[in-house]
């Protein structure tokens, strides 16, 4: 599924250019004249990969230790255009489509930590406190919009609205040495020795649907068809469902993107 949504997603980003100056070339062959595709226009396509996670604001008073954390290769890729307002105008409009792996490994030792198991045939929701790991691994399709700011013949700054939505879905993990109080904070004892454990599996429960904002920089190399940039992303609404009673607080996807951009 991974290398399908993958291939799919870097066909349909090349595809943007593609069409575009053909478009272009219907219309300068019909009118003989430049186009709103053609004046004041640049086009780009990115790669990178993120450093980041789908985390709470703060640390819960449930986790008590992180033991480790591990953000993974979580990579991207983006086609955007950006209209300038007017020739050598220091502002423009930009928008784009891109596909981004979000995803993350976390191990912590958690106290009376609302969860949902799955034992035998049934799921138990309950308090666990002990041993719990997490690997989240989800696949978004994006669309940016940002305001651009020409800095300097070097530098631009740039920052907007993203909305996405999940193509590809996983959020699971499983408790182990420690015990689950199951229904309330008090109810009946179940025991994970160190050998032990249950898994669980929320991959159903993540959103669909993301908006957030982004920040970042863009940099141009000697060559001027070469960019590199850092980007800043967060979105506002919760990674899972908020109706989803399984885990008591919400996370959010807060990532760092560093990559290379071609501008044709």
């Amino acid at each position: 599924m991974k290398n399908s949504v993958f291939i799919f997603s870097v066909l349909s980003l090349l595809m943007i250019k593609v069409n575009a100056q053909e478009f272009e070339e219907i219309i300068d062959t019909e009118n003989n004249s430049t186009t709103f595709f053609k004046d004041n226009m640049d086009y780009q396509l990115r790669a990178y990969f993120g450093l980041g996670g789908s985390v709470p604001l703060g640390i819960p008073n449930e986790i008590k230790k992180i033991k480790s954390f591990n953000p993974g290769l979580q990579l991207g890729l983006e086609a955007n255009a950006t209209k300038w307002l007017k020739p050598n105008s220091l502002w423009g409009v930009r928008m784009g489509v891109a596909v981004d792996g979000r995803g993350m490994k976390t191990k912590a030792r958690v106290e009376q930590y609302l969860t949902r198991i799955i034992q035998g045939n049934e799921q138990i929701q309950g308090y666990f406190t002990g041993l719990v790991q997490t690997k989240v691994n989800n696949t978004y399709a994006r669309i940016p919009v940002s305001a651009v700011y020409k800095l300097s013949s070097k530098w631009n700054l740039y920052g907007g609205l993203n909305i996405a939505f999940a193509i590809d879905k996983q959020f699971e993990g499983y408790v182990s040495d420690g015990y689950l109080r199951e229904g309330t904070p008090v109810g009946p004892k179940i025991n994970f020795d160190k050998d032990g454990k249950a898994a669980y599996d929320f991959s159903d429960e993540v959103n669909t649907f993301q908006w957030g904002v982004h920040f970042g920089a863009e940099w141009q190399l000697r060559n001027k068809h070469f960019k590199l940039f850092p980007q800043i992303s967060y979105t506002f609404n919760g990674v899972l469902d908020p109706n989803f009673d399984a885990i008591s607080f919400s996370m959010h996807n807060i990532y760092l993107d560093l990559g290379f951009g071609y501008q044709f």
